[in-house]
């Protein structure tokens, strides 16, 4: 009896984790290609005082056929939503697949919530990150 405390502890902190974890969504393109979009760090901070906090995101495009197979050299064109053009950047802005994968760094200047995109054939998955400020030191310490 004294262990079924912890075991619903457990259960309760897998099933938030599991809620938690980011969602891996796939869209089929027009030519048959299944398309996901994934963030590093769908979190990051400007200008952290501590070193371990990020200050940019990896967008992650993975493009597979049919078979789950990576598919090379297909156009990847990443952006923002237009009210961020002047506060983000994204590099490179456009590239091709290679290994099924195309990457581009993500950084912005102020505060927010952005959604970027990452446009394949006809689909365009989207993600979001959120800018923030770091948190203030407690403890006194710093």
């Amino acid at each position: 009896m004294r262990s079924v405390p912890a075991i619903c502890l457990c259960c309760m902190l897998l099933w938030v984790s599991t809620a938690c974890a980011p969602k891996h969504t796939e869209l089929l393109s027009e030519h048959g290609y299944r398309v996901s979009l994934d963030v590093s760090d769908p979190l990051i901070y400007l200008s952290p005082r501590r070193s371990n906090l990020p200050q940019t995101a990896t967008l992650v495009v993975r493009v597979r056929d049919a078979q789950g197979q990576p598919v090379d050299g297909i156009a990847v064109r990443f952006s923002v939503e237009p009210s961020w053009t002047q506060n983000a950047s994204l590099t490179p802005a456009e590239t091709l697949t290679r290994k099924g994968e195309a990457r581009a760094i993500f950084q912005a200047n102020t505060i927010g919530v952005v959604h970027v995109m990452a446009q394949v054939d006809n689909v365009t998955p989207e993600a979001r990150i959120t800018i923030d400020t770091p948190p203030s030191p407690t403890g006194g310490g710093e």
